[in-house]
C-alpha cells in the first residue's frame, strides 16, 4: 500500500500540472510584492487633485488622465451588475486601506467596491503580465528558470520605475504591451485585433507601441502582410485615440502636458541623480538616480550581444520613438514612462543574467555548444 502511495505520490509530484501550479504560486507571490510595493508607495492616487482614483471613476479628472478610462468602465460596469450583499462583502473585506494608509479612498462608501475592482484588476494585470513575458522570453531562446527569473526581476523593480509617480494602469498597459508582443511573434492576427480597443482604451501609449511592434511584423509576416497589419493596427488604434479625446474634449487641462525645458534645466543641473524617495517602505532611488541608470546601463551590456536580431531591431525602434516622447513630456526621471522598451529589456534582463552565469562558471565545465538560441516563430498561446 505504501508503494503504491509513493507511486502516486510521486507522478503527481512530477505532473505538467504540479509544474504548473508551482509556477502560478511563485508569481504570484512576485507580483504580491511588486504591486505591494507600488501601492504602498502611491495608493490608486487617492484624493490628488488631478487624477485621483475618485476622479478617474466619475469621469472627471483632468486631461490627459481621464483619457485611460478601460478599469474604470470595467469597474463601474461591475458595479451595475454586482448585487448589493457581494458589494457589501467585498467591501467589508477585500479593501486595502486596512494595509496601506494611501489606500484611503478604499474606505468611502460612494466608491468602495469600484476601488477594489480596479485595485484587483491592476493587480491581476501584473501577474498576467509575468506569464505572457516568460513565454516571449522562451521564444527569445532564455533557458526555462531564467525565463521565469527576468520577468519577475522586472515586476519587482517596478515600483523603482513609479518614481516621481504611479498610477493604476500603468501594470494593465505591461500586460497589454507583453500580449501583443506576443501575439505578433506568434502571428495570432485576429487576436492582436482584438486587443487593441481594450489597450488603447487603457493608455494611448499603445498606439505607439504598435509602431514599435514593426520589426516583429516584419520578421514573421511577408513584408506587405507586414506593412498592411501595421498600417491597420495603427489606423483602429490611432481612431480609439481620437474617439477617446473628443469624449473628453471638455475636460480640465491640456492633451499632453510639456516638460521639455524643464527636463533640460533639471537634468542639467544634475538634481535628478542623486535624489532619494521610499520604495517598499525603505530609502532607495529617485528620478534618474545614478545607480538606476548604471544598473540599466549593465543590462543593455550584457544582454545586448545575444539577445536576438528582432529583438535589437524592436528595442531600437521603441527607443527611437520613447525617448523624443520622454524628453518632451514626461516628468524629470518619471522612468514609468520609458514603458515602450520594458518588454525588450525583460529579455535583456535574461540574456544579461544567462551572460553572467557563463561569466561565473569555469571554463573547463561550460558545455561546448556552438549553435546560437533562435527565437521561434510557431506555438500556441
Amino acid at each position: 500500500m505504501l508503494s503504491f502511495l509513493n507511486q502516486v505520490w510521486h507522478k503527481l509530484a512530477w505532473s505538467a500540472w504540479s509544474s504548473r501550479l508551482l509556477l502560478f504560486a511563485f508569481f504570484w507571490m512576485v507580483a504580491a510584492a511588486g504591486f505591494s510595493g507600488s501601492v504602498g508607495k502611491w495608493g490608486l492616487r487617492d484624493n490628488a487633485a488631478e487624477f485621483s482614483i475618485e476622479g478617474m471613476l466619475e469621469a472627471r479628472a483632468q486631461k490627459p488622465f481621464v483619457y485611460r478610462q478601460l478599469l474604470p468602465m470595467l469597474a463601474n460596469a461591475a458595479d451595475r451588475a454586482a448585487p448589493p450583499g457581494i458589494k457589501q462583502l467585498a467591501s467589508r473585506t477585500l479593501g486595502p486601506q486596512k494595509v496601506y494608509v494611501k489606500a484611503s479612498s478604499a474606505a468611502n462608501p460612494a466608491i468602495s467596491f469600484r476601488y477594489i475592482v480596479v485595485y484587483y484588476l491592476s493587480f491581476l494585470s501584473l501577474l498576467g503580465s509575468l506569464f505572457l513575458m516568460r513565454a516571449i522570453s522562451l521564444d527569445a531562446g532564455l533557458a526555462p528558470m531564467t525565463a521565469v527569473l527576468a520577468p519577475s526581476a522586472l515586476a519587482l523593480a517596478f515600483p523603482y520605475l513609479q518614481t516621481v509617480g504611479g498610477f493604476f494602469y500603468d501594470s494593465a498597459e505591461l500586460f497589454f504591451f507583453a500580449l501583443a508582443f506576443l501575439l505578433v511573434s506568434r502571428r495570432q492576427t485576429a487576436l492582436f485585433f482584438a486587443i487593441l480597443i481594450p489597450a488603447t482604451l487603457n493608455k494611448e501609449s499603445f498606439l505607439f507601441f504598435v509602431v514599435a511592434l514593426l520589426p516583429l511584423l516584419m520578421h514573421h509576416y511577408p513584408k506587405r502582410s507586414a506593412a498592411a497589419i501595421g498600417a491597420a493596427a495603427v489606423l483602429v488604434s490611432g481612431l480609439v485615440n481620437a474617439a477617446v479625446k473628443l469624449m473628453f474634449a471638455d475636460a480640465p487641462g491640456g492633451a499632453v502636458q510639456y516638460h521639455l525645458a524643464g527636463n533640460l534645466q533639471a537634468y542639467l543641473s544634475g538634481a535628478p541623480y542623486s535624489q532619494l524617495e521610499l520604495t517598499y517602505g525603505l530609502a532607495g532611488p529617485r528620478q534618474a538616480f545614478a545607480l538606476t541608470l548604471f544598473i540599466i546601463a549593465l543590462v543593455f551590456a550584457r544582454g545586448w550581444r545575444d539577445s536576438p536580431g528582432v529583438v535589437k531591431r524592436h528595442i531600437l525602434l521603441a527607443a527611437a520613438i520613447n525617448l523624443p516622447l520622454f524628453a518632451a513630456f514626461a516628468a524629470a526621471g518619471e522612468l514609468r514612462n520609458l514603458s515602450l522598451l520594458f518588454i525588450g529589456f525583460a529579455i535583456l534582463i535574461g540574456k544579461a543574467l544567462e551572460a553572467g552565469g557563463r561569466a561565473e562558471t569555469p571554463e573547463a565545465s561550460i558545455p561546448l555548444n556552438l549553435e546560437q538560441p533562435r527565437y521561434r516563430h510557431g506555438g500556441e498561446l
